[in-house]
């Protein structure tokens, strides 16, 4: 049963426009969404008939049967509030565990909830572990929620009243925004909406036990619910239960979340936290997706049902988004809307970025590296010396040392790209004093002193980026002057979370309020969990993942708008270059990669990479020659390129070297391709289902392969010693580089050898192709020769190449393709194939001065002409097609060339005959 208020007077209904009841009684109606029908083994237990023909049966085969399930009645249950609310008898696949582990049945049923030897101890259906709103709340106004049982599972007593505030934002981002905060919480709120709908959806909030749903108007499925698990609220901690109804998951970091599988949501040195989970729904085929805020420490359980269980430190407040899709590209664009995200650095970023990360810093050794980069003529565009080398409390002057190695980056045409270690030296230096003095340190619980960690051999302290005192700008500033002398290109931020190197203290049972299992390995490498903030005695483990994103935005503030920043944690509403750091050098850090990429991607962070050939702890020098190989070849793919000095091309075989630079050749012949993807600011890298939902059966848990952009299937080589790896293909695909036919809707043993990213263009779509065919460029007049880089790359002419698609009678074909220089300059082309073939060449622009100065002048950085193009899919010939364009957007906006279609035979009959 299930407590609820009424009124006789006034029909009973959800709020939503609806009225409610006041007076209490116990009312035996549906909870929201759930059929509370007696469980099978209840109706075995509870119906005389049966229990008659079960004593029968005692000297049966089914006396083992019977003892197991009266074992199993006495476990069952919440002892003597059993009749309240709620039932015990729900599917397995449901089962909310409730409070710690190791509960005995007495404790498990004074905390209200089920327990069985299966499942342990475990909430109710719905749980006794809820909210309460009155009934006198109204759509627009705040609700003031209260728990109905004031202790919790967790040994900290419920908040006794919870503001409640659901909006549904005017912007057309297609959300609905649950906000659940303090009452005495400063946070912003918008009020102006007084509507709990949208065309095609309903908001459906239930009293007086607080449930949301949200309903889809056509049919009244329910896309979106609380009401499956608990919703319990203390000073310190949050747990909500969320349902999406779906059968799919993805998000958080994961190209697929696994059912029975906990993700901890906590930015260290390798991960950020990406509070986002989005799914499908195979029964209505539609996606949608949920946003969450995690200031703080956060675990998120995916329960066999999908169910979403989220266990978050919580401050002030606590709010869900929710996306409604229904489509994955429209899922994407909502969640863009929130996250604002979009991070465009200068065209050189995508280059090649190398750092040394040697355990001994030495910048003799560092001279000797980079002069061997550069006289083996090694295609890299910027380093950093060495990461170790500029820390924020160092007076960071130019030595000669220093000074002259700049400038023989500056002379080879190379970017500099410095790593910050944003962590303070403890002692005498004036940025520690300082820091002390504006009160901005992370501070000892016991003594409210400065806690002092230790980090690369050093004793340090560590800076409160998140909070927001003027102490902290005003601290920051005076450090930026000496971090400019360096004159910088761009910045890498290290450190920024606190790392403690000599920590070993883990929290006690009991001490905080909630304790996932895999913390301790966090925690280790964490500055000691009591640590408090530098503005009160909250633990840091509650704003923990603000602390890089204030380092992030503190640098964003004062570095100059062209520079590339590059930061090993963030949040999903951060601009800049996501790079995790402490990545393994193995085949399952690889393929764990693609995975978190693609997840990254998904989501809407476009502008990651991966730390190519691992860039942990360098205990292994010697590392595995394919492996690298094979991570060279994926890390191209991404926007951001960056590997260590001791895993560039020339550390490696001559064989290796020369596939690392094929690797590294056709990122640059492809980046065009990519960087449009990023000024669209669309999906970047998207798994099969995005564009092939039809073929969910292959698609959905399939993450090997996937697509980048609309046009580019591509099947990594991710395990060793691989002469053949399984493709699958929905449609029928093109080789890109040969054009050999893929066959539609079938698996593929397709063969490989050490030199192959197998990449297959999707028919329909044509791809600009940069003709970076050699290693090495001529420059002054030809008489000198030196490694293509990324500016040089962007100097050469463009090849197109397209694969038709044809009508049913496969007579008439197209294609169609775009290349976004910069905003504002965009060519568009595409292909008509009938009775002849017609290209068209059409340049949009809408700075007509800004384009010619950077396509057309003496100071040209790009080169904005098409010399040819090469077509596959002709419905009758299965041979490639070459043809001149000649395009040359300096000598005319539009071009169109028709050509004769010498293979054309006409449309064909019914009977499968061209005419």
């Amino acid at each position: 049963m299930v407590l609820r208020q009424e009124d006789d007077n006034v029909p009973k209904a959800p709020f939503g426009g609806n009225s409610t009841r006041t007076m209490i009684h116990y009312d035996a109606g549906v909870i929201p969404e759930f059929d509370k029908r007696p469980a099978f083994i209840h109706v075995l237990l509870l119906n005389k008939t049966i229990r008659l023909f079960v004593v029968l049966a005692v000297a049966s085969v089914i006396v083992p049967v019977f003892a197991y399930l009266f074992f199993f009645s006495k476990e069952i249950g919440h002892g003597g509030q059993r009749d309240i609310i709620g039932t015990c008898g729900h599917p397995s696949l449901y089962h909310v565990p409730c409070g710690s582990t190791n509960l005995s049945l007495s404790e498990c049923h004074r905390l209200g909830c089920c327990y069985t030897t299966i499942a342990t101890c475990y909430h109710s259906l719905p749980s006794e572990h809820q909210l309460i709103i009155g009934s006198d709340w109204v759509v627009g106004a705040p609700a003031i929620l209260t728990p109905l049982r004031s202790a919790t599972p967790y040994k900290e007593p419920a908040l006794q009243e919870v503001r409640f505030d659901v909006f549904v934002p005017v912007d057309g981002s297609g959300r609905f925004q649950f906000l659940l905060s303090k009452t005495n919480a400063t946070v912003a709120r918008d009020t102006s909406v007084k509507v709990l709908e949208t065309a095609d959806l309903q908001v459906q909030i239930y009293n007086p036990t607080f449930f949301l749903e949200v309903k889809r108007k056509v049919d009244q499925e329910v896309i979106f619910s609380t009401a499956r698990g608990p919703l319990i609220v203390t000073e310190n901690f949050i747990e909500w239960a969320l349902h999406l109804g779906a059968d799919i998951l993805f998000g958080l970091g994961r190209a697929y979340l696994e059912p029975g599988t906990k993700y901890l949501l906590l930015n260290n040195h390798n991960s950020s936290a990406v509070p986002i989970v989005m799914g499908y729904n195979a029964k209505l085929k539609l996606f949608n997706g949920v946003i969450f805020n995690t200031p703080g420490l956060a675990e998120v359980e995916i329960l066999g049902s999908r169910l979403i269980i989220v266990r978050a430190q919580l401050a002030e407040s606590f709010d869900v988004q929710f996306l409604t899709g229904p489509t994955a590209a429209a899922l994407l664009r909502q969640s863009k809307a929130i996250l604002r995200n979009q991070y465009t650095p200068p065209y050189w970023a995508y280059g090649v970025h190398v750092c040394d990360r040697s355990p001994q810093r030495n910048l003799t050794v560092v001279r000797h590296d980079l002069e061997q980069l550069l006289n083996q003529t090694i295609m890299f565009d910027s380093h950093c010396l060495h990461n170790d080398q500029f820390w924020i409390s160092d007076n960071m002057a130019l030595d000669k040392d220093v000074e002259s190695l700049r400038q023989l980056l500056r002379d080879a045409e190379k970017k500099f790209v410095p790593s910050l270690v944003l962590a303070v030296r403890y002692g005498g230096n004036p940025t520690f004093i300082d820091a002390r003095e504006h009160g901005i340190l992370l501070r000892a619980r016991s003594t409210l002193l400065p806690y002092q960690g230790r980090l690369r051999n050093r004793t340090v302290v560590y800076i409160d980026w998140r909070t927001s005192a003027t102490n902290l700008s005003t601290w920051f500033e005076s450090q930026w002057q000496k971090i400019a002398n360096l004159a910088a290109d761009g910045y890498t931020l290290e450190e920024v979370n606190p790392r403690d190197d000599r920590n070993n203290t883990l929290p006690g049972p009991g001490q905080l309020v909630y304790h996932p299992e895999q913390l301790n390995g966090s925690l280790l490498e964490f500055v000691p969990w009591s640590t408090v903030l530098s503005d009160s005695v909250q633990l840091v483990l509650s704003q923990h993942n603000r602390l890089g994103v204030g380092a992030l935005e503190a640098v964003q503030g004062l570095a100059a708008s062209n520079a590339l920043l590059i930061a090993e944690a963030h949040d999903v509403y951060s601009r800049a270059a996501l790079l995790p750091s402490n990545v393994s050098t193995s085949w399952i850090a690889l393929r764990s990669e693609v995975d978190r990429i693609i997840g990254l991607s998904v989501v809407g962070i476009s502008f990651t990479g991966t730390p190519v050939c691992g860039n942990g702890p360098l205990e292994r020098p010697n590392v595995a020659e394919e492996l690298c190989i094979r991570w060279y070849q994926f890390g191209s793919l991404l926007p951001l390129f960056r590997v260590s000095a001791d895993r560039t091309p020339d550390r490696f075989s001559r064989y290796a070297q020369r596939l690392m630079h094929a690797a590294l050749r056709r990122r640059f012949a492809l980046l065009e391709m990519f960087h449009t993807l990023i000024l669209e600011d669309t999906a970047y890298l998207r798994p099969m289902f995005y564009h092939y939902e039809e073929s969910a059966n292959f698609t959905l848990e399939l993450w090997e392969q996937f697509m980048i952009g609309d046009a580019l299937l591509v099947a990594p080589v991710l395990l060793p010693q691989m002469t053949q790896i399984a493709i699958y293909f929905p449609d029928t695909f093109y080789e890109l580089w040969s054009g050999q036919e893929m066959p539609a809707n079938d698996v593929l043993q397709y063969s490989v050898v050490d030199s192959d990213l197998p990449m297959f263009l999707r028919p329909g779509f044509i791809l600009p192709v940069r003709d970076v065919v050699e290693e090495h460029t001529s420059v002054d007049g030809g008489r000198v020769s030196v490694p293509v880089s990324v500016e040089r790359s962007r100097l050469k002419p463009i090849t197109l190449i397209g694969a038709f698609t044809c009508n049913v009678r496969r007579w008439k074909c197209s294609s169609v393709g775009r290349v976004l220089f910069l905003p504002g300059f965009q060519l568009d082309f595409g292909v008509d194939l009938d009775e002849q073939i017609v290209v068209s060449v059409r340049a949009h622009v809408t700075a007509p001065e800004t384009a010619r100065q950077e396509a057309c002048s003496s100071s040209a950085t790009l080169n904005a002409t098409i010399t040819s193009l090469r077509l596959y899919g002709h419905p009758n010939y299965s041979q490639p097609l070459e043809y001149a364009v000649g395009y040359d957007f300096c000598q005319e906006s539009t071009k169109r060339v028709e050509l004769p279609n010498a293979h054309r035979k006409g449309p064909v009959d019914f009977y499968g005959n061209f005419s």
